[in-house]
């Protein structure tokens, strides 16, 4: 039972991560926000297990901070609430 949970966060992880690159297609304000190469970490603020999964795998994600660096997009209710970028700023879904 407690793989099932797991593979479903891991899935609704998945569908947050496209949710958040159809925005960054129909977006060149928020592609002209991010760094040139990073590092993408979902955080669903409002799904307990999802969020668990999500810091699980933060160290893996820390791995390939040589490809650029994190940043994190902070999800709830399905949308997109907002983005923490390398430097700490936090760019709020409006702006983005």
């Amino acid at each position: 039972m407690a793989l099932k949970v797991a593979q479903e966060a891991e899935k609704r992880l998945g569908e947050l991560e496209g949710v958040f690159r159809e925005r960054l297609l129909g977006d060149p304000e928020l592609l002209a926000s991010l760094p040139e190469r990073f590092v993408l970490v979902v955080m669903p603020l409002d799904e307990p297990e999802a969020m668990r999964v999500a810091l699980e795998g933060l160290s893996r994600a820390r791995t390939w901070e040589g490809e650029g660096p994190l940043v994190y997009a902070l999800f709830q209710g399905g949308g997109l609430l907002a983005l923490v970028l390398p430097e700490g700023r936090l760019l709020p879904a409006r702006a983005a």
